[in-house]
């Protein structure tokens, strides 16, 4: 049973604040200076012996970035089920899986992840809506699913956006992606957690036809899939074909009846999900791979303890790990099993016309989309300084 009197609740807030404060790397005078208290108060409210002040104590929570019900939130009640999402069968829910595990050890079971089924769920946005919300504690999924709420990752739905892995790296470490991402997000209730930014949904991005497709003019005319993007609608239609909006629960049976020409999609896709049983024309367009966010609802987060906080992060870091290496491993394999099964047939043409029509769409797309060219402009800048210092 737990100890509900006034000296109980004084000495729980008081531990809370402690353990707050020792994580936010704050000492006691330090924070008595941010807060206008004296020393003596705040050694006096961490061991349980200050009358509570609702005022004192909530400027204490503004220091250290909880809400007020933090403080008075008894053990039990601390949130111990987070719910994330599996998308494709094999390696990408295998590292999933691995994830749930890495979490439950590393909290020494006091967090718990409980992974969806994508049709359960449905399209990308709405699922960064619910998390917004709070129907979901946790969700992974490509920066573009995020774009209702950030409005700028519309742009990374393009292809050829980054020159490399480290023109990619470089940018999702700047201030650039902070000012027009991480902060946007924030402000909307939705933390990321990603620190190293290692989650990378396969290699390679491929298109996926019933015929060979080996320039960009080839797909005039041709109905391609897209998610719900209005930027992506506009560049598939300025390469003359016509865009298909199908939401990925429902992706590979419309592929299978025939409703699209061509599937853009990842490598790793291919043969888990059985898509060159219709279409074993595989076009290889190259491409940085994607990266997934991991990010949890801010409310939910912010009920956390700071060490579990801490191991939620460190499994995120390993995990991401872990699951690259699945995707990366699964590719390799996969290929020759795709050409064994299905008859499929890899082609591997010049990039360079693909990387030059998508970049020239993408320049003329950027005059008609403020939010997402203030972006493009972060990323050309950062792609300028390497080349600077490459020069120099």
């Amino acid at each position: 049973m737990v100890d509900d009197s006034e000296k109980a609740v004084q000495g729980r807030i008081g531990a809370r604040i402690r353990e707050l404060r020792v994580a936010a790397g704050l000492t006691a005078v330090e924070m008595a200076r941010q807060a206008g208290l004296s020393q003596g108060q705040i050694s006096k409210i961490e061991t349980g012996k200050a009358a509570l002040s609702i005022g004192a104590l909530t400027s204490l929570c503004q220091i250290l970035g909880r809400p007020l019900s933090y403080l008075f939130q008894k053990d039990e009640e601390i949130p111990r089920v987070l719910g994330t999402m599996t998308t494709v069968a094999g390696p990408e829910s295998r590292g999933l899986a691995w994830f749930a595990n890495e979490v439950r050890r590393l909290t020494g079971g006091k967090l718990s992840l409980v992974p969806l089924q994508a049709t359960l769920l449905g399209p990308q946005t709405r699922q960064s809506a619910m998390l917004k919300d709070g129907f979901l504690d946790l969700f992974i999924e490509d920066l573009p699913a995020f774009r209702d709420l950030a409005p700028a990752l519309d742009l990374l739905s393009l292809p050829y956006i980054f020159d490399s892995t480290e023109h990619q790296s470089a940018f999702l470490d700047s201030t650039g992606f902070d000012q027009n991402v991480r902060q946007v997000l924030l402000s909307k209730g939705i933390h990321p957690i990603n620190s190293r930014w290692n989650w990378q949904r396969g290699l390679e991005r491929v298109i996926l036809s019933t015929r060979p497709i080996i320039h960009p003019d080839q797909v005039r005319g041709l109905k391609v899939r897209i998610f719900e993007s209005p930027l992506l609608a506009r560049f598939w239609e300025e390469l003359g074909a016509k865009p298909v909006v199908i939401p990925w629960p429902r992706l590979r049976r419309a592929w299978l009846k025939g409703e699209v020409d061509l599937l853009p999609t990842q490598k790793a896709h291919l043969y888990p999900l059985g898509f060159c049983r219709r279409g074993r024309f595989v076009t290889l367009i190259g491409d940085v791979p994607p990266q997934l966010m991991v990010a949890v609802n801010e409310a939910r987060y912010n009920c956390l303890p700071p060490s579990v906080q801490t191991a939620l992060i460190e499994a995120c870091d390993a995990a991401g790990d872990f699951f690259s290496r699945e995707v990366i491993r699964a590719e390799a394999e996969n290929e020759p099993a795709n050409m064994r099964r299905y008859g499929a047939t890899y082609l591997k043409v010049d990039i360079k016309p693909w990387q030059a029509a998508s970049r020239k769409n993408t320049e003329k797309l950027m005059t008609q989309c403020p939010e997402a060219r203030k972006m493009w402009e972060a990323i050309q800048q950062i792609k300028n300084r390497g080349q600077r210092t490459e020069d120099g």
